[in-house]
């Protein structure tokens, strides 16, 4: 495998501070999940049950999950998301009030 690294978590936090608010993570995923695999093969090279693989991967990949929502200050907000139904979204598209509007830029275009 090549060298691969995500962002590093303090630059996505420094970056939500100044607003970010869609945040990537799955090459940490990947990598989590892929250490895991190595780590079972190389702790029982007889191994080839995909179970046996599989459960430490989902581990490592949730405890990077929840480490990664704690740093980023969004852990235990999920009651707080208001559920839009499918017809209403549409409705806001076709509207174009979800059209990109990029702060003082945006006012200053219109």
């Amino acid at each position: 495998m090549p060298q691969t690294w995500g962002v590093p978590v303090e630059e996505i936090v420094r970056g939500i501070k100044h607003g970010v608010r869609k945040v990537n993570i799955d090459t940490d995923c990947r990598l989590a999940m892929a250490a895991a695999f190595r780590k079972v093969a190389s702790q029982t090279r007889s191994e080839f049950d995909p179970r046996k693989f599989l459960k430490p991967a989902m581990d490592a990949l949730r405890d990077l999950c929840r480490e990664r929502f704690e740093q980023f200050g969004t852990a235990g907000h999920a009651a707080a998301i208001k559920v839009i139904p499918l017809p209403e979204m549409a409705r806001r598209y076709r509207a174009g009030s979800l059209d990109p509007r990029i702060g003082a830029f945006a006012d200053a275009a219109e």
